[in-house]
């Protein structure tokens, strides 16, 4: 009998409009088993909470098939709490049933409301409460706005304030605005703009607290002088050097070149290991007008502590002259001082005079930059006992896949040599999820419990979240797009039995259906702590035994015929322990 496919949306709906088990059984044709295996299923998408999960089903188990193939609409939507713990929001007023008022609004949306009388509390008490907005009662007796104001901003900048005000008062709450409040609501309340203002203002406070964590993160690395970590993370090393066309580049304030990617040495001819340690100046024409715009960008960039764009010629190896369109930026440590400078650059020596296109491609500068700055701040963490070999073996691997299966008429329209480009680059994003696990998970030696596999389960939903917030930073389709549905299914199975979203067939992209393929065999011939390699032949047979259940036929065929060309890639980056 087929598996009932049951429509995700309108059951948490039905969920939370109050419906009892017996009538949520009955109009999506459901067993209590069933019914259980599908609150389950929401939990692990982030749909439902936890709490709402404990409060309906009491011990059955089953499967149902979920239709979550709106799957980017839903993660946007219904983000789970961190960790279980709901946003806490601040009510502070006087009148009781406004109180009561806002504590009924916020509940409804799973936020927990903490109470304060008018007076504004102090930075102390409100280390204590840890509010992630507060909302306040402008009309109360008492109550400064700007002191509540100043306190909650010295507390933390990035909790936003949101004031209940009388519309004649108007003039006075957008001056509450100008002096560092988030918006206000004017009163009578209604439930429908109160509701939208604290959205919008929680999610304004992740975004900055997001902003803030990240510029720390690159401060402490260029403050304690972790460079390694640019040089060694293979996941770094992939969005750096994504694309040949750019050239990345780090320097002290000596002008001693610390960082040289890929692009770098396809434009200036200088391999990482000639250059890395020298001075950068090798790369300036002996002529004044170079030294003397040199020294105007880096004043501009000590002065104006940003960004700074411009043109300027710069010698390769064999001696051409290039004209580099650079955007230079100061990387500051976390007392504000000056440590080192960081250019991208594009070889723009034969479009010079198409201005036009020069100005496109540098806005998509800017944003590369900004997309690999944020992978950066996600991926410095890592923890996994995977090496980089791994990473470059998952690369070749999927790299003539993609091949192999574009040269069938069923794939010709949807791989392209761009496809293949952005898998060979984003593939290495599947694991990025696991630096959200525990170290007592990810690292132990024992057997998982189901609890452990539980949680271990999380990293695909973890990933995929991180990834999708730097393809909506990017604006548009690139190798991030692919990386994020890697991350998000390569967990996923041909027969509907995988996770986190139970995707089955054609539903599952394509990418993440190659990578699947290509990390289990890569797993299986490799030795882990808890387990010793399998040889190739016993990882080809487990493989094509998993054609039509665990992975796509198509792709275990291709794999077939590639067989001694992927034993050949894991010989060639082989190195001796785990990984």
């Amino acid at each position: 009998m087929a598996k009932p496919m049951i429509d995700a949306r309108q059951a948490v709906e039905d969920i939370r409009s109050g419906l009892d088990d017996a009538a949520l059984m009955k109009k999506h044709n459901l067993s209590a088993k069933g019914l259980h295996s599908l609150m389950r299923k929401l939990v692990l998408a982030g749909v439902l909470t936890q709490a709402e999960y404990d409060a309906r089903v009491s011990g059955y188990a089953h499967t149902v098939r979920i239709d979550l193939s709106s799957y980017r609409d839903l993660v946007e939507n219904h983000r789970a709490p961190e960790e279980g713990k709901l946003k806490c929001v601040l009510a502070i007023t006087d009148d009781n049933r406004m109180r009561e008022r806002v504590q009924e609004i916020m509940e409804k949306d799973d936020l927990r409301v903490s109470c304060f009388s008018e007076r504004p509390p102090s930075v102390a008490r409100l280390r204590e409460i840890l509010p992630d907005l507060v909302v306040a009662d402008a009309r109360s007796s008492g109550l400064s706005c700007l002191d509540l104001i100043r306190r909650v901003n010295e507390f933390d900048d990035s909790v936003p304030v949101i004031l209940l005000t009388d519309p004649s008062n108007r003039e006075e709450s957008f001056q509450a605005v100008e002096q560092g409040a988030h918006s206000f609501v004017e009163m009578p309340l209604e439930m429908d703009a109160l509701r939208q203002a604290v959205s919008r203002g929680l999610e304004r406070g992740d975004l900055m607290r997001f902003k803030r964590d990240q510029q720390k993160l690159m401060e402490q690395a260029i403050h304690e002088k972790t460079l390694d970590i640019i040089r060694t993370k293979d996941f770094l090393k992939g969005m750096l050097n994504s694309s040949s066309l750019v050239s990345v580049v780090l320097t002290d304030l000596d002008q001693k070149v610390l960082f040289w990617n890929k692009g770098a040495e396809h434009i200036f001819g200088y391999t990482a290991n000639e250059i890395i340690g020298d001075s950068v100046t090798k790369l300036y024409p002996p002529d004044a007008f170079t030294k003397e715009t040199v020294e105007q960008l880096r004043k501009m960039i000590k002065e104006k502590k940003g960004t700074v764009l411009g043109k300027m010629e710069q010698l390769a190896k064999d001696g051409r002259v290039l004209t580099m369109s650079l955007a230079l930026s100061p990387m500051v440590d976390q007392t504000g001082e000056l440590q080192g400078i960081l250019g991208i650059g594009l070889d723009v020596t034969e479009e010079v005079r198409q201005q036009q296109q020069i100005l496109m491609l540098l806005n998509l500068v800017k944003k590369t930059q900004e997309v690999s700055i944020f992978a950066l701040a996600k991926l410095a963490e890592s923890r996994d006992e995977e090496t980089g070999l791994h990473l470059t073996r998952i690369q070749e691997y999927c790299k003539i896949l993609g091949l192999s299966l574009a040269k069938r008429d069923r794939f010709k329209a949807i791989i392209s040599d761009q496809f293949i480009e952005d898998l060979y680059q984003s593939c290495v994003l599947h694991d990025i999820g696991k630096v959200g696990i525990p170290d007592s998970v990810l690292l132990s030696n024992n057997s998982f419990t189901e609890e452990d596999r539980e949680i271990m389960k999380r990293h695909p939903i973890i990933g995929g979240r991180a990834l999708e917030e730097a393809v909506k930073i990017l604006g548009e389709r690139s190798f991030l797009t692919i990386g994020m549905e890697v991350a998000y299914f390569h967990h996923e199975r041909w027969d509907g039995a995988g996770y986190p979203f139970g995707l089955e067939g054609e539903t599952i992209p394509l990418s993440a259906r190659i990578v699947a393929l290509a990390d289990v065999y890569d797993a299986l011939t490799s030795e882990r702590r808890y387990k010793r390699a399998f040889t190739h032949e016993a990882a080809t047979r487990i493989v094509t035994e998993g054609s039509g259940k665990h992975f796509d036929p198509d792709v275990v065929e291709a794999f077939q015929e590639l067989e001694n060309e992927f034993s050949n890639i894991r010989s060639a980056f082989s190195s001796p322990g785990p990984g």
